[in-house]
C-alpha cells in the first residue's frame, strides 16, 4: 500500500520534520519512503511519500496527526493514496546525507572565510606588537643612554667639589698650622 502525505505550515522546515518520518517510517518497516521540501502560496511544505503493510500505513498516518516537532507551525496535514514510484528507504536515507552536504559546505566555505580574516587581523596585530616592542627597546636604550650619562656628570661633578672639598681641608690646615 502506498501514501501521499502532505503537511503545510509556516514553519515545517528545518525543524527536524523529515527526520522524524523517516525514523518512524524505519521503525514500522516501511519498504519505501521519500519526503521532499516545498512551498506553496507562500506556506512551506513537506511531501512524503510511504509504502508498506496496510497496518504500516495506519500507524504511520496516526503518527503523522499526533507528533511533530516541537518548532514546527503546522497549519494543514492531509492524506492522499498514491500510485506514483517511491524511492527505497536507503536511497532516502543517501540522498539526505547529501543534502545535508549541501547544506554543510557552504557553511563551512563561510567559516574558511571567516577564519582566513581573522588569520590576517592577528598577523596585523601582531605587526603592530612588533613595532611596539621596537619602540620599547629603542625606549629602553634611550633611558639607559640617559642614565649613563647622568651618572657621568654626577660622578664629574661630585668629583669637583670632592677635590675642592679636599682643596679647601689643605688650606685650612695649612691655616692651623698642621
Amino acid at each position: 500500500m502506498k501514501l501521499k502525505v502532505r503537511i503545510r505550515g509556516s514553519k515545517v522546515h528545518d525543524v527536524g520534520y523529515r527526520v522524524i518520518l523517516l525514523r518512524k517510517a524505519m521503525e514500522l518497516g516501511a519498504e519505501k519512503f521519500n519526503a521532499l521540501n516545498s512551498e506553496e502560496d507562500g506556506l512551506q511544505v513537506i511531501m512524503a511519500f510511504i509504502e508498506g503493510s496496510e497496518d504500516a500505513i495506519e500507524e504511520f498516518s496516526e503518527a503523522v496527526r499526533s507528533c511533530k516537532p516541537a518548532r514546527a507551525e503546522v497549519s494543514e496535514i492531509s492524506f492522499h493514496e498514491y500510485s506514483g514510484h517511491i524511492i527505497g528507504m536507503d536511497a532516502y536515507m543517501h540522498l539526505i546525507q547529501v543534502e545535508q552536504l549541501d547544506k554543510g559546505i557552504p557553511a563551512l566555505l563561510r567559516i574558511d572565510q571567516k577564519q582566513d580574516r581573522m588569520l590576517e587581523k592577528q598577523d596585523r596585530m601582531i605587526e603592530k606588537q612588533d613595532k611596539m616592542l621596537e619602540k620599547q627597546d629603542e625606549t629602553r636604550e634611550d633611558i639607559v643612554n640617559e642614565i649613563r650619562s647622568l651618572r657621568s656628570d654626577l660622578k664629574s661633578s661630585l668629583d669637583d667639589r670632592f677635590a675642592r672639598i679636599e682643596t679647601d681641608i689643605d688650606r685650612i690646615k695649612a691655616k692651623i698650622g698642621l
